[in-house]
């Protein structure tokens, strides 16, 4: 599961991004477009969703 690649939405600016569910659950993950650290707990529902569609 750690290898399906997931696209979420950053709430910041908006920029789609595409990666593997290890790199959303990866501590200091960054947003490519503003350099938002991204949180596992802010993308949640998307990495719930990969895991259940799996």
């Amino acid at each position: 599961m750690e290898d399906k690649t997931i696209t979420v939405t950053c709430p910041k600016c908006g920029i789609k991004i595409t990666n593997t569910v290890s790199w959303f659950k990866k501590p200091g993950s960054c947003c490519p477009g503003c350099q938002l650290r991204l949180s596992t707990e802010r993308f949640r529902r998307a990495i719930e969703a990969a895991e259940q569609a799996a």
